[in-house]
């Protein structure tokens, strides 16, 4: 009998030990990766930033005073168009996006603002903007959304006016 208990240990702390070696493994393998997207997650910042930099901008809606502003005719168009409605009933995912890069500057706030039209423009909320673009084939998702983003920062900055420089 004391055998066949010795048996059964034997067996149960090899079993345990593979276990733990095989979870070990395992947890290493999540470390790696988790280090592999925190570099892919830079990378991807550098690029959306670098081409959000790039997009075109209506100088009759937005001045280029440093900061950009928005004139009269972009806060019209920003209301023909609709999106200060859609803006406030979905507020809180613009305000999200931008919240989970925490961004300590206004430019860094302007960058965000305007990735979150981008990120969110898949959104169903979103759909009338290519309806619009459709219908005004003039108008592109490149010269229109620096406008709305400037306009999503000023409302984030609003509500945020601890972010001064």
């Amino acid at each position: 009998m004391n055998t066949f208990i010795n048996i059964i240990i034997t067996i149960g702390v090899t079993a345990i030990i593979g276990g733990l070696i095989y979870i070990g493994r395992k947890l290493q393998i999540l470390d790696t990766l988790e280090a592999t997207m925190e570099k892919m997650k830079g990378n991807l910042n550098v690029v959306c930033n670098h081409l959000i930099k790039k997009l075109e901008f209506d100088p009759s809606e937005l001045k280029t005073y440093s900061p950009f502003q928005l004139t009269d005719k972009g806060e019209e168009f920003i209301k023909k168009l609709g999106f200060d409605n859609v803006f406030k009933e979905h507020k809180d995912d613009f305000f999200n996006l931008i919240d989970s890069e925490k961004p300590k500057l206004k430019y860094d706030v302007e960058t965000l603002a305007i990735k979150s039209v981008a990120v969110l423009y898949e959104k169903e909320y979103m759909n009338f903007l290519k309806v619009f673009f459709y219908n005004n084939p003039k108008r592109t998702f490149d010269n229109t959304s620096a406008t709305l983003g400037v306009y999503v920062r000023d409302k984030y900055l609003e509500a945020h006016p601890e972010i001064t420089q």
